[in-house]
């Protein structure tokens, strides 16, 4: 039964589960089958009856059907940061109708299998750092001069935003924020591809990860007052307007990363290292960084 005061509805449902069958089915050229080969209408129609009767396990391996053939799709290229994204939020509303977390969870690390320790050199034996930041902590300025110590190039909002604004890509039927997370994946994917980089911010981290791509992750933070008199400091600005600029800020971070990665952001556990940048000052922090580079190339 679908929870009290729940927006989803069942016949939305319905629809998305058929249409990223269909789509995926036909972009994989996978001879698993389709999920539902039925007619439109009849398909939908019998995924609406297993709704209204909480027929959960079906459900559930209906998904993880369509979930190995997208798999198909991410070894052979494609369409496949499209397709995980809708996978990701169809598994999460249909879990959220269902009040089953577990299975999404599942879901969540089915796809984002991981070796863990500082592996960040690819396959072109560049080397990656991915740098998730507290507003206010210094990231950006740490990004910056770790990258022009090393010799590296660096990319942060503004150049990946210029990059994304170059794709000429149509995608139908996609929002515009999902879209822009798609375009902005494939970005930071051929960036890490390219060259040795810094790449500050724009969940650059578990982007790679989804996509296999070995990367340094680091997440800087600070405790708040330090935060808020940096930004007062370095935006010429009063006390209420640098917490006002933090909160939102921050916010809109934290919003952007739990939707489109399933993660809580900030955690520890989903970086190699988590600094607290008020301890080491911004330059302390780069020559540990640095120096982290060097011991794990090493280690090589």
């Amino acid at each position: 039964m679908k929870p009290e005061g729940s927006n989803v509805s069942y016949r939305d449902l319905a629809e998305r589960f058929y249409a990223l069958d269909t789509e995926v089915y036909k972009a994989s050229g996978s001879e698993l089958g389709k999920v539902f080969p039925g007619p439109k209408h009849i398909s939908e129609k019998q995924i609406l009856k297993d709704f209204e009767r909480d027929d959960t396990e079906k459900i559930k391996d209906e998904l993880i059907l369509i979930g190995n053939m997208i798999k198909i799709i991410q070894e052979n290229g494609g369409r496949y940061e499209e397709f995980f994204i809708r996978y990701e939020h169809l598994c999460k509303d249909i879990m959220d109708v269902l009040e089953d977390d577990g299975f999404r969870d599942q879901i969540t690390r089915d796809f984002t299998k991981d070796h863990f320790g500082l592996m960040y050199k690819t396959e072109q034996n560049h080397i990656v750092i991915c740098i998730a930041r507290e507003t206010g902590a210094g990231g950006h300025e740490i990004g910056s001069r770790l990258a022009e110590r090393l010799g590296f190039s660096f990319y942060d909002d503004s150049v990946l935003d210029l990059m994304i604004d170059e794709l000429d890509e149509k995608m139908p039927g996609i929002g515009g924020k999902d879209a822009h997370f798609i375009k902005q994946s494939r970005v930071i994917k051929s960036i890490a591809e390219a060259s040795d980089c810094v790449i500050v911010g724009r969940s650059c981290g578990h982007v790679l990860m989804t996509n296999n791509i070995p990367r340094l992750s680091v997440f800087i933070g600070a405790p708040y007052e330090n935060r808020v008199r940096r930004k007062m400091l370095i935006n010429d600005q009063g006390r209420k307007e640098a917490e006002e600029f933090i909160r939102k800020t921050d916010k809109r971070r934290r919003t952007s990363y739990d939707y489109y990665t399933g993660k809580k952001w900030g955690n520890p556990a989903d970086f190699d290292i988590c600094i607290n940048s008020a301890c080491y000052g911004i330059e302390g922090t780069v020559d540990l960084l640095e120096k982290l580079v060097k011991y794990s190339l090493e280690q090589k």
